[in-house]
C-alpha cells in the first residue's frame, strides 16, 4: 500500500518533547510524539485523513482477515479543529528530522518548543504493517518550519530538499527571534501514551 504525503499548519499544543534529543518516556526510549492543532474550515483535511485511514484499515482486514484496529491519529475538538497526532519511530531511523526556520536555516540545538508554537509540518501516512497485531495507520513527520515560535529547540540531520519542500516565509527566523513567553499549565509537562508499534 502507497504511503501519502501531506502539508498542514497549525499549534504544537499538550506535552512537547525535545526535538533533538532521543526520545523517553518513564526514562526508556520511546517513539517521538507531537500534536498540531489545525483549524478545518471547510473539511479538506478531515476528508482527507478519513479517507486515507479507512483505506489503511480496508487494505489490512483484507489482506490478514483481522478486524482490530489502531484508533485514528486525530481527534476532531469542540470549536471545529483538529488535533492530529505524529509520530516518528527512532528505531526506523524516522527521528530527528530537519526542523527550520523561515529561512529554511536550522534550530538552534539550544532552543526549546513550547505548545502555541506555529508550525509547517510535511508528513506522510504509515500503513501499520501486515505484521502488526492490529491495523490502521500512524502520521509520521518529516520535515518541520517554525512559522511563529513561543520557544524552540531542534536540528536538521535529514536528507529532505528542504527548498523543495517549504520555500523560504515570513515567519520564525533564528537571527531575529521574536520569542513569546507562554504560561505552563500543569498538563502542557504530561506526555501521553499512543497506542503505537
Amino acid at each position: 500500500m502507497a504511503n501519502y504525503k501531506l502539508k498542514f499548519s497549525g499549534q504544537l499544543e499538550g506535552y512537547v518533547p525535545k526535538f533533538f534529543e532521543e526520545p523517553t518516556y518513564k526514562n526508556e526510549p520511546t517513539d517521538f510524539r507531537i500534536k498540531i492543532r489545525v483549524d478545518d474550515p471547510d473539511g479538506e483535511l478531515i476528508n482527507t485523513l478519513t479517507e486515507h485511514y479507512e483505506s489503511a484499515c480496508n487494505w489490512y482486514r483484507k489482506e490478514t482477515g483481522k478486524k482490530r484496529f489502531f484508533d485514528q491519529p486525530w481527534v476532531e475538538n469542540e470549536d471545529g479543529t483538529i488535533t492530529v497526532r505524529c509520530t516518528a519511530k527512532p528505531r526506523y531511523e524516522e527521528h530527528p528530522f530537519p526542523v527550520v526556520d523561515g529561512d529554511l536555516e536550522p534550530i538552534d540545538e539550544d532552543l526549546i518548543l513550547r505548545a502555541g508554537t506555529t508550525v509547517l509540518v510535511s508528513t506522510v501516512f504509515m500503513p501499520y504493517s501486515l505484521k502488526s497485531p492490529q491495523g490502521g495507520m500512524r502520521i509520521r513527520p518529516r520535515a518541520i518550519q517554525i512559522l511563529e515560535a513561543v520557544t524552540v529547540e531542534a536540528a536538521d540531520s535529514g536528507e529532505l530538499d528542504l527548498e523543495a519542500e517549504f520555500g523560504k516565509s515570513e515567519g520564525f527566523k533564528k537571527s531575529k527571534p521574536k520569542v513569546r513567553k507562554k504560561t505552563t499549565k500543569k498538563s502542557d509537562n504530561v506526555p501521553t501514551e499512543d497506542d503505537d508499534f
